[in-house]
């Protein structure tokens, strides 16, 4: 029987052939994307051995159903891969009134993570977090300015949220050490995702980045080896080897705020009463 696995933001780029790659392996792959179109579209290409289902992280009740939708039909999940986010949007507001990448890349992972725990737990699985080489950028934060507009950039709110997202992957694997659940970090580097779908695509991708990006296998590599090593480790990120851009992957340190217990420790504390969440 198929190991059964959730790429959340399948429909295109990382996500897409990550998807691609596990089926492979023989994975069933839950293709979870905000855009019904699309995501059936993902569905078409990758075959019978997926399944898009509707997710919108920016939505708690979609969310909620989601995760009662995979209880239901999939008790056991090998892999939880958070790969959906927000790249660099403009200031607005989630309907819970949380800035839109803190809600999405941040919180919607969280939510998920969290409300999935007894499925991942029921196959011995993993939880693999996206993150990015923007969280090296990243500076200390004031915990009650996440949703503020006040000193808002889009570059330096993306990659406060893969800092955020980074620390609670350490956080976690120290709360969830009694489990069997392994948790694992990995950043593609610079990676052409945006032309990398090989379906809808209507327009040309123009960025600063061609330059410098990398093929989609180099990206998504990092990704399948944080999937497929025996023990990943939970306080570091698996990526390119050169310049966390180029190469081979392998595994670095992460930013150093990450490793600030007493900071991760406020975040944790913040982000379970912001989402009304019971602690673990």
């Amino acid at each position: 029987m198929s190991k059964v696995a959730i790429v959340t933001g399948a429909n295109r780029g990382i996500g897409l052939e990550v998807s691609r790659q596990l089926i492979k392996e023989d994975y069933f792959v839950i293709l979870a994307c905000r855009n019904e179109e699309k995501g059936k579209l993902a569905e078409d290409y990758l075959g019978s051995q997926s399944r898009f289902v509707q997710l919108d992280l920016s939505k708690p009740e979609d969310i909620s159903n989601f995760i009662d939708f995979m209880k239901g039909e999939y008790p056991k999940i090998d892999l939880l891969y958070n790969n959906a986010g927000l790249i660099y949007n403009k200031f607005e507001l989630t309907s819970e009134g949380f800035e839109s990448m803190i809600g999405v890349n941040y919180f919607g992972a969280v939510r998920l993570s969290l409300g999935l725990l007894e499925n991942l737990e029921a196959a011995h699985g993993r939880i693999v977090q996206i993150t990015s080489l923007s969280m090296y950028l990243a500076r200390k934060f004031n915990i009650n300015d996440l949703h503020s507009e006040k000193n808002f950039t889009p570059v330096s709110r993306y990659n406060l949220t893969n800092l955020l997202r980074s620390m609670f992957i350490v956080e976690l694997a120290e709360k969830t050490s009694n489990l069997s659940i392994k948790l694992a970090l990995a950043h593609p580097g610079i990676t052409n995702s945006p032309s990398s779908r090989p379906f809808g695509r209507t327009a040309k991708v123009n960025s600063y980045y061609k330059r410098i990006w990398t093929d989609i296998s180099t990206g998504a590599a990092p990704v399948l080896q944080a999937v497929n090593d025996a023990n990943p480790p939970s306080d570091k990120t698996y990526a390119p080897k050169i310049f966390g851009v180029y190469g081979k992957p392998t595994i670095k340190k992460l930013s150093t705020l990450a490793y600030q217990r007493e900071l991760r420790k406020e975040l944790w504390d913040y982000t379970f009463k912001e989402l009304n969440l019971n602690k673990i």
